[in-house]
């Protein structure tokens, strides 16, 4: 008899328990909160966002939802302007994500039954980047230059350690003797941020530290070198990493749209062979499939033929902005076309799918052993009560259904993200006389004026910083 039945039959009953248990529980993303909220963020009202977002914690953000909550409100707070209250937040968010990642991630790697929306969510690795870009522009918007390169300087960190960190995990999961399979690994290809470096430029520019400020600079042509299927269109005119003339001021507007990309569920096939299992999706070739989750089978020793159940996995779904250009006024006048310089959502895309062979793998070796093990009792019960009469037969036809909802309930993908982020990064540097000049920043779809931002009378002087951020969640 096949070593995989023979264990997964001793399990039946403890199994049959924890279904019950988990089709309790709470296995299903909470996104009530994001009903009213993104509205009202999309519309410019930050603070009734904000406090949606408040009235929903213990409810709709548990404990396990920490790290979302405080994602969610430290981004909320920062386009409110509130900018000491969104650090303290960010702050929570990234301390609660390096307590809870090892732990989290080793924990749904090797348990064979917990669903991921059981389990504490830590943070996508993109918001775990930008969350320390939002920190600097706060500290830059309480005149803190000296925090926000320390800020910066822990997006570098934190990209260095990114080619490494699930590799690690793959890897002992699958040398271990508890490993049901063998989980594949994913090479990252992001490992130099153009935001972060644009950012750090301009603040070593108003240090004059000429030298930091031009290897910045010299970073952020590389990207487009390196990186070209992220930064896969024009590269803007970069700040200048000179000293100019004192009768200059150089003006940089930053301007962010949009929202950072949801979850949704993709619904795949299992089918299971002799020691593997085959994942399809009802119309989509192998490649489509590889190309989404990084493979399209996977080996599990002992597992046996004719097996054919459902599975879902995450994917993100983009919500792009819908401004196609931006403009920047001076006094009523244009000045300046604000081109792209970061498709924030497509570094989302790429970090994303570094995780998802863990996220397929494991959800894949959980749902086999479960939806075998409900087989198998299905059979033994289903028989035991077959002699019973008929009677004994329509039971056990209800249990078995009963154990196909239960197994079901199980098995929601996990669709939890912060709502907040934005989608798209602009920047450009203007230089004009100095002086005192009114600033407005126009979004734009087409020939239509979709927001203008009053960002009211602004003082520019040589050799200073000299930011303005923008910013429009549509």
């Amino acid at each position: 008899m096949n070593y995989m039945l023979i264990r997964f039959g001793k399990l039946v009953f403890p199994v049959a328990a924890l279904l019950i248990l988990f089709s309790c529980a709470s296995v299903k993303t909470q996104q009530e909160q994001y009903v009213e909220s993104v509205p009202l963020a999309r519309e410019g009202s930050y603070d009734q966002a904000a406090l949606i977002i408040e009235a929903a914690k213990g409810e709709d953000y548990k404990e396990k939802d920490r790290v979302l909550y405080y994602l969610d409100q430290g981004m909320l707070y920062h386009w409110a302007g509130k900018y000491e209250l969104s650090n303290e937040m960010l702050t929570k968010a990234e301390n609660a994500i390096e307590e809870l990642f090892t732990k989290s991630v080793s924990k749904a790697v090797a348990s064979g039954f917990l669903n991921d929306n059981a389990l504490d969510y830590f943070g996508e690795d993109y918001e775990n980047i930008y969350l320390n870009v939002f920190k600097a522009l706060n500290y830059i918007a309480l005149d803190d230059n000296e925090s926000a390169l320390v800020e910066i300087r822990r997006v570098q960190i934190k990209l260095n350690l990114l080619e490494d960190k699930y590799k690690e995990i793959v890897e002992e999961y699958n040398a271990s003797d508890n490993a049901e399979g063998e989980i594949p690994y994913k090479e990252s290809r992001f490992h130099n941020d153009v935001l972060a470096r644009y950012l750090s430029l301009l603040l070593y520019r108003a240090e004059e530290n000429w030298d930091d400020a031009r290897i910045d600079s010299e970073s952020i042509h590389e990207a487009w070198e390196t990186q070209k299927s992220i930064y896969n269109f024009t590269q803007p005119t970069l700040p200048t990493v000179i000293p100019v003339d004192e009768n200059q001021a150089l003006v940089t507007v930053v301007s962010f749209s949009g929202m950072s990309p949801v979850k949704l569920a993709d619904t795949f096939y299992i089918d299971t062979g002799p020691n593997i299992v085959w994942l399809t999706m009802t119309g989509q070739s192998e490649e489509y499939v590889t190309n989404l989750v990084g493979f399209n089978f996977l080996i599990i020793p002992g597992v046996g033929a004719g097996f054919h159940f459902k599975v879902q996995f995450p994917r993100l779904s983009s919500r792009r902005s819908e401004a196609d250009r931006v403009v920047v006024k001076f006094d009523g006048v244009e000045v300046a076309e604000i081109p792209m310089l970061e498709k924030m959502e497509d570094i989302a895309r790429e970090t994303f799918l570094l995780k998802q062979p863990i996220t397929v793998g494991k959800t894949i070796i959980r749902a086999t052993i479960k939806n075998v093990t409900k087989e198998i009792g299905k059979d033994a019960m289903q028989q035991g009560l077959s002699d019973q009469g008929a009677g004994g037969f329509f039971v056990g036809l209800l249990a078995g259904i009963a154990a196909d909802i239960a197994v079901d309930a199980t098995e929601n993908a996990d669709l939890r993200i912060s709502q907040f982020f934005p989608s798209y990064a602009r920047a450009v540097e203007i230089s004009v006389p100095p002086g005192t000049y009114n600033v407005t920043v126009e979004y734009w779809n087409g020939k239509n004026l979709m927001r203008a931002v009053d960002h009211g009378s602004r003082e520019f002087t040589p050799g200073g910083l000299n930011l303005i951020e923008s910013y429009m969640l549509q």
